[in-house]
């Protein structure tokens, strides 16, 4: 008996977070062969890729030629590139496109897209005109997105992600979340403000539902929300699934500044206060997919946050 030919996904930054969540969920999917772009064949992460009975090709977002290599068979293309600041400034747009640009000589028919929520609404931020929010970050994103929808794909879907959960364990935490090692999630983000978060988890579960449901995904730009909580609120969350204490603190501007904690700067905690991501759970609900709390997620790595944390009071 002949075995069934799987469409085939390619999917960049199948070693990173959101890249592997897709891996992940189209694996359990089962419905798909799975091709991962990496840059080197014989590193730890792309064996575990291919121990997973997952493709593995080389090549890098500067390589059209290998992108387009990379692609040609595929049915579809998930994409992540990483985000922009002044020392990569132009990167993430190139790399978008050159994916794209791949992609369509390819001949593949379904791209999906992962960003960020709110990109493309930046230019209604609050004093956006007098240069806040780091206006690279912002455009980068939409011009990624814009690139997307203009290439004329036949089914295309970006999701928009707000923070994920997994700041929240090391290595990500070190950077958004500088004293969590002591049990303290000091930041500007005001006590009151409420943060859209979700797991990196769920950004693969949409993907692959995406790429199981083309034409139900088809053109829509989706933003997605797991939880939304204040700074305390994780704590006590943290406290809860752990069993030791944590506590957040407001910190002023000049706090947070003097403190020398941010070495990415303190805007992106302050655009959390004036605008936030305002994601509307209902936006993504018609989906099929039951985004996870953060109570779920925490529990998810009781065991590991137990013994990371085993010397706090």
């Amino acid at each position: 008996m002949n075995q069934i030919q799987k469409s085939v996904i390619l999917v960049a930054g199948a070693a990173g977070l959101q890249g592997g969540a897709v891996v992940t969920a189209l694996i359990a999917k089962g419905n798909f062969a799975i091709r991962a772009i990496v840059r080197d064949k014989n590193s730890k992460a792309s064996q575990a890729l291919a121990a997973k009975q997952v493709e593995v090709v080389e090549a890098t977002f500067d390589d059209l030629a290998g992108l387009t290599k990379a692609a040609q068979g595929a049915t579809g293309v998930f994409s992540v590139q990483m985000g922009s600041h002044p020392g990569n400034k132009g990167e993430e747009t190139r790399h978008a496109n050159n994916l794209v640009l791949a992609a369509k000589a390819a001949g593949v028919q379904q791209f999906v897209h992962t960003s960020v929520a709110r990109a493309g609404e930046q230019e209604h931020f609050v004093d956006w005109d007098k240069g806040r929010w780091e206006p690279l970050y912002w455009q980068e994103k939409t011009a990624a997105i814009e690139a997307v929808k203009a290439a004329g794909f036949p089914y295309w879907t970006i999701l928009k992600p707000p923070y994920l959960m997994e700041n929240l364990l090391p290595p990500r935490d070190a950077v958004m979340f500088p004293m969590m090692a002591q049990g303290k999630l000091n930041t500007p983000i005001a006590s009151d403000t409420k943060v859209d978060w979700l797991t990196g988890q769920d950004i693969g579960r949409f993907a692959t539902e995406a790429f199981t449901h083309p034409a139900k995904f088809n053109h829509k730009e989706l933003s997605l929300v797991g939880d939304k909580l204040t700074m305390a609120e994780v704590a006590e969350a943290l406290s809860a699934v752990i069993g030791k204490r944590f506590e957040a603190t407001s910190l002023t501007e000049e706090e947070a500044v003097s403190s020398g904690l941010f070495n990415w700067g303190i805007e992106p905690y302050i655009w959390q206060n004036v605008e936030g991501y305002r994601i509307d759970p209902q936006e993504a609900a018609g989906y099929g997919i039951q985004p996870e709390s953060l109570q779920a997620f925490l529990e998810s790595h009781k065991s590991y946050l137990k013994a990371l944390y085993a010397g706090l009071a």
